[in-house]
C-alpha cells in the first residue's frame, strides 16, 4: 500500500531513542521493549465528546493509526492525532488536527508520569532534543509509580528530591525509573535517595558502548554501596549500533556477572521500513535475533549459557531432535 511517498508495505518506520514524543507525550523505550506491564503497545485511542484522539508512538503503527483516524472521521468525530509516528510523517496525517499539547501518556499506561521534559544530551540515535527541546522541570505532576523522564538526573537536586519525596509520601509500590538514569550524572547523593525507596523499586541504567564501561561500573557500584539491591538494577544494552557481537556479548555477560539483569535493545534506524529490518555492519539477522531472544529471557533459560542456547538451537535446526521451547 502506498500513501503519498510513504511505503506502508513493510509496517512503517521505527527508531529507538531515549525519549518521548513531540506534542503528544508518550514514553518510548519500554514501550518498544515490551507491551505488557500495562502499556498500550504504542497505539492509543480515546474519545472526549465529539473529539476522537489517536496517539501513535511507533512508526510501524503509522498505517494503523492513519486508518483509525479515517474511520473515526467517517464516524463523525473531529479527529486529533499525535505522537512520534505522526510527528515524523506530517503529510500522512495532514487532513487531521495535529496541533496543540495533549497528554496522551495516561492512555498508554495509567501508571506512568512525567516530572520533566526534554534532555541535555544530543545522542546520535535519539530525537528527544529535536522533538522536545531543552530540559524543563514540571511544577506539578500526579504521583505515579512509572517515571518516564528522559533525563531525571539532569534536573536540579531540588526537583529530584521532590520526585523521591512524593513517591515516599504516597507509599508508592512498584516504582520503575522506566526511561533509565544517566550514569554520567548519577552521584552518591542520588544513589542514597534512590535507596530510600521500597525494595521492589526498579532502577534502570544504560550501557550503550563498551567505551563507557568505567562510567557504568562506577554508577552501578554507587547504587549498590548506597543499598540498592543488585536485583533492583536493570540495564538497557543497545545492540547492533556501532558495535560488534563480541562487544555486545561482553556488556551483557558483564552485567550478569555483576548480579543484575540486562535489557537488550535492538537498534532500529529512523528510516527503517519495518521493525527489526536493520542489520548493522558486522552483525547478521540470526545473531541479532539470538541475542534478543536469549538475553531478554535469562530467567526463562535458567542455567543455560548463551553457548548452550546456540548449541540447542543449532541442533534443532540440523537434525530436528533437540527442541528449544518457543520463545517468540
Amino acid at each position: 500500500m502506498k500513501f503519498l511517498d510513504f511505503d506502508f508495505s513493510e509496517n512503517g518506520v521505527v527508531k529507538i531513542f531515549w525519549g518521548v514524543l513531540l506534542t503528544w507525550k508518550t514514553p518510548w523505550k519500554l514501550l518498544w521493549y515490551t507491551c505488557d506491564m500495562g502499556w498500550s503497545g504504542g497505539l492509543a485511542e480515546w474519545t472526549e465528546g465529539d473529539t476522537a484522539y489517536v496517539s501513535a508512538v511507533f512508526s510501524w503503527n503509522v498505517e494503523k493509526a492513519y486508518m483509525r483516524c479515517v474511520w473515526l472521521k467517517s464516524a463523525g468525530y473531529y479527529v486529533k492525532c499525535g505522537g512520534q509516528a505522526v510527528a515524523m510523517n506530517p503529510r500522512v496525517f495532514s487532513e487531521f488536527d495535529t496541533s496543540g499539547m495533549v497528554d496522551a501518556l495516561p492512555h498508554h499506561n495509567q501508571d506512568a508520569v512525567f516530572t520533566s521534559r526534554g534532555c541535555i544530551r544530543r545522542c546520535s540515535f535519539c530525537l528527544v532534543p529535536k522533538l522536545e527541546g531543552a530540559l524543563v522541570e514540571l511544577d506539578e505532576w500526579d504521583t505515579k509509580p512509572i517515571i518516564c523522564d528522559n533525563n531525571l538526573l539532569a534536573c536540579s537536586t531540588q526537583h529530584f528530591d521532590r520526585v523521591i519525596d512524593k513517591l515516599l509520601d504516597a507509599r508508592m509500590a512498584g516504582i520503575d525509573f522506566n526511561q533509565g538514569l544517566d550514569a554520567r550524572l548519577l552521584t552518591d547523593y542520588h544513589a542514597k535517595r534512590l535507596a530510600e525507596l521500597p525494595k521492589d523499586t526498579i532502577v534502570r541504567l544504560a550501557w550503550d558502548s563498551v567505551a563507557t564501561e568505567p562510567l557504568y561500573l562506577s554508577s552501578f557500584q554507587k547504587l549498590v554501596d548506597a543499598g540498592v539491591g543488585k536485583n533492583q538494577i536493570r540495564t538497557y544494552v543497545l545492540i547492533g549500533y556501532k558495535d560488534t557481537p563480541e562487544d555486545a556479548r561482553y556488556r551483557l555477560e558483564k552485567i550478569v556477572a555483576l548480579g543484575a539483569l540486562p535489557n537488550p535493545m535492538r537498534y532500529q534506524p529512523l528510516d527503517a521500513k519495518r521493525r527489526n529490518g536493520y542489520v548493522g555492519e558486522g552483525w547478521s539477522e540470526s545473531q541479532l535475533s539470538d541475542y534478543m531472544r536469549y538475553w531478554s529471557k535469562l530467567r526463562y533459560f535458567g542455567g543455560f549459557t548463551f553457548d548452550d542456547y546456540k548449541k540447542i538451537k543449532n541442533g534443532q535446526e540440523q537434525d530436528g531432535q533437540l527442541v528449544l521451547p518457543n520463545m517468540d
